[in-house]
Formats: C-alpha cells, sequence, structure tokens
C-alpha cells in the first residue's frame, strides 16, 4: 500500500471515532446507514442514550452534534422492530437552520412548501419535513414510508 492509501485509510479511521460528528446522507437513511439498519450496528458509529418507548417505536438521543458542518442541538434516531426508521433533528439558529436546509434541499432538491418556513419531500423510501419557528430554530423529521406510514 503506498503512502497516500495510508493517509486515506489513516483519516478515515480517525473519522470513524468521532461519534459526535455526522457526515452529509440524510437520504434514505442516517450517517451512511439506510433505513432497516439494525441499531446494535448504528451503536457502533453513534453513541446511543438510554432508549424510550413510544407506542411501536424506540427512540434513542444520540451524542451528535453536527451534520455536515452544521450544529445540531438535538438528534434522535426512531428504530421499529429493532430497525432504523427515522430521524429527528432540532437545529438552533438562523444560520445552522438555513444550513440544514440547504443540506436538505442538496439531497432532495426544492420539494414542496405550502407554508414559508416549512418545506416537504417525498421519495418513494422517505419522507422529509422541515419547520422553522419564529425564533429561526428548525425542526427536521425524516423517516422510512417502508418501515412507518
Amino acid at each position: 500500500m503506498d503512502q497516500t492509501h495510508r493517509q486515506i485509510l489513516t483519516l478515515l479511521l480517525c473519522l470513524r471515532t468521532l461519534p459526535g460528528v455526522g457526515f452529509t446522507q440524510t437520504r434514505d437513511g442516517f450517517l451512511g446507514h439506510h433505513w432497516g439498519t439494525p441499531v446494535a450496528t448504528l451503536a457502533q458509529s453513534v453513541e446511543l442514550h438510554t432508549p424510550r418507548a413510544e407506542g411501536d417505536v424506540i427512540l434513542y438521543n444520540t451524542a451528535v452534534t453536527e451534520v455536515d458542518h452544521v450544529a445540531v442541538q438535538q438528534c434522535d434516531l426512531e428504530f421499529v422492530s429493532g430497525r432504523l426508521a427515522g430521524v429527528i433533528v432540532t437545529v438552533r439558529g438562523e444560520e445552522n437552520s438555513r444550513g440544514f436546509l440547504s443540506l436538505l434541499l442538496r439531497e432532495y432538491g426544492e420539494g414542496e412548501s405550502d407554508h414559508p418556513r416549512a418545506r416537504r419531500w417525498t421519495t418513494p423510501n422517505t419522507r422529509v419535513s422541515f419547520d422553522l419557528d419564529t425564533h429561526g430554530d428548525a425542526y427536521i423529521y425524516w423517516y422510512s414510508t417502508l418501515l412507518q406510514n
């Protein structure tokens, strides 16, 4: 293995050890894990905190503090039958909210908007909602249409 390949591999291994930082992927899952990923698999790369049951859904708070260089206040993961089924993110401040909206626009396109502070996207496998409050804070929810109704 040449020096460049070693450096790339070392960088990737180092990045994997940062459980509080999320990377772009929000399409059909989260952080490189697609809908249906078992909780045990996802727990290897994301720090999960005490689960709580909400009906058929088990909700875990995570230690994720950033997604694609956008600071997040809270990131919860939903599991149905032990499989990743949804993501709930809260973002504080107008700058971070705009940053997360830009990420979603890159991933999903323009989507639909029935209100100036709300946007929705639907794909064959995923539904996404983005809501901005009057203080500039955003609430984002994306989930599997295959695992949840």
